[in-house]
């Protein structure tokens, strides 16, 4: 088996001999994506949230933006014709900010413990009738969410890739180890900044790309390498 350094020493090389196709990826240039109608997180996601992979979003604190990251993920999946399950962890989903007839493409799953989140997630990714899927775990109690094992992501993931379901998984902290990408949302709106109009909420959400498709990829072929 090759080792690390001969799979740098040879990138090295191929990087000098052919360096018009070195760091070009065919999921980088023609990978599929859902928009999530936020310009911001669209830009930094080259597009959107990757069609059919694992992806994690992280809001710490109240009125970090989630709840909007949410609502408007979903506008565009109806948009499209498509549907959206929400597993709402703790049952905190606000269908009054919702418009009727985006409703009629949400199936929105209620819960109150992790426990019951994560089964609910683990049915929907074997169901194969929907090809968006989020799982909202953003105010479960903190001891409820140390206690998952990491085998569950593991296990969601392989769900996920094998009917090419596009899951998003909400959380306060970074929580996901087998995420093929991972934003941190941040805002902090007031009780007050509710009252004022969406498009005006949506524009102070700030994004940050803690990880990239492209990174975990090479992390992986990295590791196949070394072993």
């Amino acid at each position: 088996m090759p080792t690390a350094a001969n799979i740098v020493e040879l990138r090295r090389l191929l990087a000098e001999r052919h360096p018009q196709t070195m760091g070009l990826r065919p999921s980088a240039i023609e990978r599929p994506v859902i928009r999530t109608g936020l310009p911001a997180l669209d830009g930094i996601l080259h597009g959107g949230w990757p069609k059919g992979r694992l992806a994690e979003l992280v809001g710490s604190g109240p009125g970090s933006g989630s709840a909007q990251v949410i609502h408007s993920l979903l506008h565009q999946v109806a948009a499209a014709g498509q549907f959206l399950a929400l597993v709402d962890g703790r049952d905190s989903f606000d269908v009054d900010a919702v418009e009727a007839d985006v409703l009629t493409r949400l199936l929105w799953v209620r819960c109150m413990k992790v426990d019951e989140a994560l089964k609910a997630a683990d049915i929907l990714l074997r169901d194969c009738n929907f090809p968006v899927i989020v799982v909202d775990l953003k105010l479960n109690p903190t001891a409820q969410l140390r206690k998952i094992p990491s085998s569950v992501w593991h296990r969601f993931r392989r769900l996920q890739e094998q009917n090419a379901t596009t899951l998003l998984v909400v959380t306060p902290c970074p929580l996901v180890g087998s995420a093929h990408c991972r934003v941190r949302v941040e805002a902090r709106l007031a009780l007050s900044a509710f009252t004022r109009p969406p498009a005006e909420i949506m524009s102070r959400l700030s994004f940050e790309l803690l990880r990239g498709e492209e990174e975990t990829a090479d992390a992986a072929n990295d590791s196949a390498g070394a072993g």
